[in-house]
C-alpha cells in the first residue's frame, strides 16, 4: 500500500513492491496477474476496512464521539496512505469506484442524519454539507500536511490535533443550538 500510497498507481513500481515486501515477482504474478490486480486487491481490502472503520455503527454512538473517533482513526498510518490512494486516483483519473462498498451510505452522513432524527443538531443544515465540513477537518491536514503546518502557524502537530479536537467539540455543540433553543418555546 505504500507504494500505492507515495507513488500513485502509474508511479508505483512492482520492483519496488516485491522488494519492499521480500517476495519474488513471480509471487505477486501469481497471486494478482499482475500490478493492476494487486492495486485492486490492496484497494478492496482497504474499501472493506474504511466501511469497518467510519461506517459500521455510525449512528449508535454520540455524534461528537463519532467525529472524534474519525478524527484519531484518520492519524493512522493505514488511513493517511489511504488518503493519499484516494487523491493519486483521482489526479490520475480514477477509475469512479467509491471508497466505500456499493450501497452504503458515508457514516458521518448516516450519524449527521440520525443526530438530525434525535433532536441533537439542526434539521435545518443539510447533512451532506455538514459531512463534507467535517471530513475536511478531518483529512486535510492527512492528505495536504504541508497546507495544514501553514495553516496552522507555529503550533505542534499535537497542538493542531488538539485544536481540531477542541473545534468539532465547539462546532457539534453549536450546531444543536438551534434546535435545542427551539425545544423549551410554546409556537
Amino acid at each position: 500500500m505504500r507504494e500505492f500510497a507515495e507513488y500513485g498507481y502509474a508511479g508505483a513500481r512492482v520492483q519496488r513492491i516485491y522488494r519492499q515486501a521480500d517476495v519474488s515477482p513471480r509471487s505477486i504474478y501469481y497471486h494478482f496477474g499482475s500490478k493492476r490486480g494487486l492495486y485492486d486487491a490492496v484497494r478492496e481490502r482497504l474499501r472493506k476496512q474504511h466501511f469497518e472503520d467510519f461506517v459500521s455503527g455510525a449512528t449508535d454512538d454520540p455524534l461528537v464521539e463519532r467525529l472524534l473517533a474519525n478524527l484519531d482513526v484518520a492519524q493512522t498510518t493505514t488511513w493517511q496512505q489511504w488518503s493519499r490512494m484516494l487523491m493519486w486516483e483521482t489526479l490520475d483519473g480514477g477509475d469512479g469506484i467509491p471508497p466505500y462498498p456499493e450501497g452504503t451510505v458515508p457514516g458521518d452522513l448516516l450519524a449527521f442524519r440520525a443526530a438530525q432524527e434525535r433532536g441533537d443538531i439542526d434539521p435545518g443544515i443539510d447533512p451532506h454539507v455538514l459531512t463534507l465540513a467535517f471530513t475536511a477537518i478531518t483529512f486535510w491536514p492527512v492528505m495536504f500536511p504541508r497546507s495544514a503546518q501553514r495553516l496552522a502557524g507555529d503550533l505542534t502537530e499535537e497542538e493542531f490535533l488538539a485544536e481540531r479536537r477542541k473545534l468539532i467539540r465547539e462546532l457539534v455543540t453549536r450546531l444543536g443550538a438551534p434546535a435545542l433553543a427551539h425545544e423549551g418555546t410554546d409556537t
